[in-house]
């Protein structure tokens, strides 16, 4: 059937249209259809297919098939690479990311800017500086990490090898990643300057530890933060104080996300007054605070443009109007659900 439909003109579209069309398909298919025929094997090594490059839909991929993609697919044209592990996997070796992989990985992809790892155990992962030193963007998801993962790599202590590791990388996604402790944020907030953070899941990180990392994290435009109370014997990270050195420190910031946060009253809210770049605030979850607080606080945000205060109750049938005319060019939302 596919050779039918080859042959009934197929081969007269341009090679550039066929190329085109194949950026639409998943890895597997991109795989499967080189077979096809010599022109399609050909085509489906074009740089422009291994931009982008989304390996998680696939619960069966080894390192064994990641050395087959680097060899022969992965090149200088790859921006982006996800990937999903083996942490979880019933295997009895669940090594996903070796040291040598990884060295490939660097020297074969020196553009590689955005790598996303999801149940991946990096235990056998010594120091971060094993991975590409071009990456703008490090997320992992339900991973498990060394603890001296972020630490400083030995006899790189001098001011001229300071930030040579990942001297792009510019946001730090952290979800599930119960490992992921005040000592790694403090390591790696002493070595680079985040635009954006992301913790959710990550219980080890305490009020104490964001607070030491406050003034390092003095670029930040971005901050995703969620409270601990889902773990009954630990302290929510998200305090009074913390909003103070957010406040005080973090005064670039365009979008702040505070979810599921039991211990923020109004003197805390009062501090994100200071944050005069604010664009979006989300305060899902969270209810400690009263009304008039958080109208005046928003009040004083020029920039403004959306508020979300799902799941946040609001004493009053009217309160919910008071606030959206109090801000009229922005939206704002308040639904129960809570996502999750």
């Amino acid at each position: 059937m596919m050779a039918a439909f080859i042959d009934t003109g197929f081969n007269t579209v341009p090679e550039n249209v066929i190329i085109e069309i194949f950026s639409f398909l998943p890895v597997r298919d991109l795989l499967r259809i080189s077979r096809v025929c010599k022109k399609w094997r050909r085509l489906v090594y074009d740089k422009k297919l291994w931009v982008h490059v989304d390996l998680t839909p696939y619960s069966s991929v080894t390192s064994k098939v990641l050395w087959h993609l680097l060899r022969r697919h992965f090149n200088t044209g790859l921006r982006t690479l996800k990937l999903q592990g083996l942490l979880f996997s019933v295997q009895k070796n669940k090594e996903f990311l070796s040291k040598a992989l990884l060295s490939g990985l660097r020297k074969q992809c020196p553009n590689l800017e955005e790598l996303s790892l999801t149940k991946t155990d990096l235990k056998g992962v010594s120091n971060y500086n094993e991975l590409p030193a071009s990456l703008k963007t490090l997320e992992m998801i339900t991973c498990e990490i060394p603890s001296k993962f972020f630490s400083e790599p030995v006899g790189d202590h001098s001011s001229n090898s300071k930030n040579q590791s990942w001297p792009h990388l510019e946001a730090l996604v952290m979800k599930n990643v119960p490992a992921f402790s005040d000592s790694h944020l403090k390591s790696l907030t002493s070595q680079v300057k985040l635009k954006k953070l992301v913790l959710l899941g990550t219980y080890r990180v305490t009020n104490h530890g964001i607070e030491e990392c406050a003034e390092r994290l003095g670029e930040l435009e971005h901050l995703y933060m969620e409270g601990n109370t889902s773990v009954s014997t630990r302290v929510s990270s998200i305090t009074d104080g913390f909003l103070h050195f957010v406040g005080r420190h973090m005064r670039k910031l365009r979008v702040l996300h505070l979810r599921k946060v039991m211990s923020m009253t109004d003197a805390g809210l009062s501090c994100l007054d200071q944050l005069t770049k604010l664009e979006q605030l989300d305060i899902q979850g969270c209810f400690t605070f009263s009304p008039k607080a958080l109208i005046a606080v928003c009040a004083s945000l020029p920039f403004l443009k959306k508020l979300n205060l799902n799941s946040v109750h609001l004493e009053g049938n009217d309160t919910m109007n008071q606030i959206q005319k109090s801000l009229p060019h922005c939206i704002v939302t308040n639904t129960n659900a809570l996502p999750t």
